[in-house]
């Protein structure tokens, strides 16, 4: 008879994932049966749950857990994202989307890529359309240089920074809608 090896299984422990931008409120909790396995991975949560504001339900923010200590896992918010169902129900006939992805850095000399969303209130020529896309450029170019990484999320997440690109926007064509679809830390 060949022999078996017994493979021993480590058990796991339970974890408790912490968000640093949110003041270390709870996030989750996770599985892992070593501490350097938990590092890098990844947690997508409803901004809803973390602000208790039900008008956030359309964003969801990803985490990625940086470091480990005393059974509880702080991660690091990495990436800010609308829903694709909240665009399609926001944008109707007869109404322009205008769309554009681009790099900024902040202050702090860190990289990020912004997607924004703007709707239209009526259909609109496309020189306004390219004027509202470097428009918007332009504002979020120097308000990233003005402001830190964590200020700049901060704003993001109270809607600051839609409300002052909506106002800025509104002088060159009314807008019904304009957001921040996309927030990626590179």
């Amino acid at each position: 008879m060949a022999e078996t090896e017994i493979l021993k299984k480590k058990k796991k422990k339970n974890y408790l994932l912490l968000a640093k931008e949110f003041n270390n409120n709870e996030i989750g909790e996770t599985l892992a049966s070593e501490d350097n396995l938990l590092i890098g991975r990844t947690i997508e949560v409803n901004l809803a749950h973390l602000t208790d504001d039900p008008k956030m339900q359309n964003v969801k923010i990803k985490f990625k857990i940086r470091e480990v200590k005393d059974n509880k896992g702080y991660a690091e918010l990495t990436k800010y994202f609308m829903l694709p169902t909240y665009i399609k129900r926001v944008v109707k006939p007869g109404r322009e989307k205008i769309e554009d992805s681009f790099i900024l850095i902040t202050k702090d000399k860190i990289k990020i890529r912004l997607k924004p969303l703007m709707v239209t209130k009526a259909l609109t020529q496309r020189s306004i359309l390219s004027s509202l896309r470097n428009k918007t450029k332009e504002f979020m170019n120097e308000y990233c240089k003005k402001n830190e990484y964590g200020g700049f999320l901060n704003d993001l997440i109270n809607h600051d920074i839609q409300k002052m690109l909506k106002d800025n926007l509104k002088k060159v064509y009314p807008l019904s809608v304009v957001e921040i679809r996309l927030m990626e830390k590179l």
